[in-house]
């Protein structure tokens, strides 16, 4: 089974707007186009969060549409940029209401685990004790099974300071659940770092994917909100007879034009020149 796990659209108001130097509508596009071409095709597509710059005014629907051509069913967590008020239009299940953000569900004889990190207002992530509870009631009943676990903020250290303090702010409470079914989880797959990370917590495979808009620099002693020049990507996940494989897909979509890209500098001017105190810097995704 494939499994395409792509993040971080921060998809602005206007398909015209720039966002620290790219356009991430065109970015998303030649995302999807890239992931079209895949062989085998994908049997899952994983949203990773921060799927809108401003979640409470734009549309997901518009977005899960970008992918329905790909023939594989598309699942989505949310990040602190997204509005669960918002998701809850979607005609994605499970809809509705009272949905709190989380859910799981099994696809060929796997398990997926869908988590809601995000925290109002805030770049950092946290479970709240309803859902860390509900997390370990689920890997119970699925025991049995290969699973697999989403969320947006990570649950591990990069060694890149200003962007480890931005991770789940409760991350031990989550590893304590894992011990008991380590042995049949298969990965827990982050966003937000606009970077691509691996490790080994507890004995199980971590990671996070790139992003699709802008990347963040890896260096250990990056300035907060430090841009890369690496090209955007997304992760793929391959599962087969218990084995694991994960592999990064980068791509280079068409650059801003240099009138678009002078505008993008006359707004970064005017916002650093804004007064003490108001943010001049990227944040997390």
């Amino acid at each position: 089974m494939r499994i395409v796990h792509l993040a971080d659209f921060h998809l602005p108001g206007s398909p015209n707007k720039l966002v620290h130097g790219v356009n991430p509508y065109v970015n998303l596009a030649a995302a999807v186009a890239v992931v079209r071409k895949q062989v085998p095709a994908p049997d899952l597509v994983v949203l990773g969060g921060d799927l809108l710059e401003d979640g409470e005014h734009s549309s997901y629907q518009a977005v899960l549409d970008l992918f329905k051509d790909l023939q594989a069913p598309v699942h989505a967590v949310l990040g602190n940029h997204d509005s669960l008020a918002g998701f809850r239009k979607t005609a994605q299940p499970p809809r509705g209401p009272e949905f709190p953000g989380y859910y799981s569900f099994d696809l060929k004889g796997a398990h997926f685990v869908m988590l809601y990190s995000a925290c109002t207002g805030k770049e950092f992530g946290r479970l709240e004790e309803r859902q860390l509870l509900w997390l370990n009631e689920d890997l119970h009943r699925n025991s049995q099974k290969p699973v697999l676990i989403f969320l947006h903020h990570p649950p591990f250290d990069t060694g890149i300071g200003w962007l480890d303090k931005l991770k789940l702010a409760n991350a031990e409470s989550f590893w304590e659940i894992i011990p008991p079914y380590a042995r049949n989880i298969q990965g827990v797959f982050a966003a937000h770092l606009h970077l691509q990370h691996t490790c080994l917590r507890r004995g199980v495979v971590a990671a996070s994917c790139p992003a699709v808009s802008f990347q963040f620099n890896g260096s250990a002693d990056s300035p907060r909100g430090g841009l890369s020049e690496e090209p955007p990507g997304f992760n793929l996940i391959d599962l087969a007879d218990g084995a694991l494989a994960l592999r990064t897909v980068r791509f280079c979509p068409p650059k801003a034009s240099a009138e678009a890209q002078a505008a993008e500098a006359h707004r970064a001017e005017t916002h650093a020149a804004r007064p003490q105190g108001e943010k001049a810097v990227p944040t997390s995704g």
